[in-house]
């Protein structure tokens, strides 16, 4: 059943499950005991059925690929993907360059397309119910990259695509670089969207410009402003020794935020159960 027109939902999507050990754990950790309610696994991660055994023990946590374009070997056979690679047949350790050659005109949109079909497929082939795509470092900003998550999804009847778009804050004053390349690419996941006809998710991303740094305050900061409608948080929370590190597992944990939530009747969900 779909919620009223009033109701304010909100998916909490951790990125980069299996990217590292400390990650993993951070994110199980923040759906068991916290508000995470979806993660997204790294696309060509290194064990797929590890993957499906950790994610079996949090059955509740709703799954996605997160598509990627940077460090480690393709999924696909390298000369079928050559466009997308370095001499060494891996793919650019720095998202930079992807940019870098997509400024260029490099990167064959077929390529992008076949790679992201053979991540998804892999993971599938494994076991994980998938239920939305997203791009690392958030590179399906890219229209050539964006059409290609497009036309993945269909293929795999995914509902739910994720492209940031989020509004500016006074927190972007602290960092002015950041704020602008935040904005650029928010600019061109709308324009993608609009190329696309279609709006997978509600427009308002939040997280994105605090991206591993969020706190409670922020948080609740953020869960003040929510309109009805459909949001996402975006978050990477680390289980660490480091207080710094970890910072942001805390805030997503918060007791705090777990009544700012109540307080606003804000439900929590996932991107299976908003289409």
């Amino acid at each position: 059943m779909k919620a009223p027109d009033s109701a304010i939902r909100l998916v909490v999507n951790a990125d980069g499950f299996a990217g590292d050990t400390a990650l993993t754990r951070g994110i199980v950790r923040a759906h068991r005991e916290g508000i995470v309610t979806s993660t997204s696994v790294i696309g060509n991660c290194a064990d797929p059925n590890a993957v499906r055994a950790e994610l079996a023990a949090v059955p509740a946590l709703g799954v996605g690929v997160h598509l990627t374009l940077t460090g480690g070997a393709p999924i696909a056979r390298p000369s079928s993907v050559r466009s997308l690679l370095g001499p060494d047949d891996q793919f650019p350790s720095e998202v930079r360059e992807v940019f870098l050659s997509w400024a260029k005109a490099a990167p064959q949109g077929d390529e992008i397309e076949r790679e992201f079909d053979a991540q998804v497929a892999r993971l599938r082939d494994a076991g994980l119910a998938i239920d939305h795509l997203s791009t690392c470092h958030h590179v399906g900003f890219l229209p050539v990259v964006g059409r290609a998550v497009e036309t993945v999804a269909r293929r795999h009847g995914i509902a739910g695509v994720r492209t940031a778009v989020e509004r500016p804050t006074l927190a972007w004053l602290t960092e002015i670089r950041r704020s602008l390349t935040t904005a650029a690419l928010s600019s061109l996941a709308w324009f993608n969207r609009r190329q696309m006809g279609i709006l997978r998710h509600g427009p308002t991303s939040w997280g994105y410009f605090e991206s591993g740094r969020l706190d409670e305050i922020r948080i609740m900061e953020i869960l003040g402003r929510l309109g009805p409608g459909i949001h996402e948080l975006i978050c990477a929370p680390r289980e660490s020794d480091d207080p710094v590190e970890s910072g942001e597992l805390a805030a997503l944990l918060s007791a705090r935020v777990r009544a700012g939530l109540a307080r606003r009747g804000i439900e929590l969900c996932r991107w299976a159960e908003l289409f």
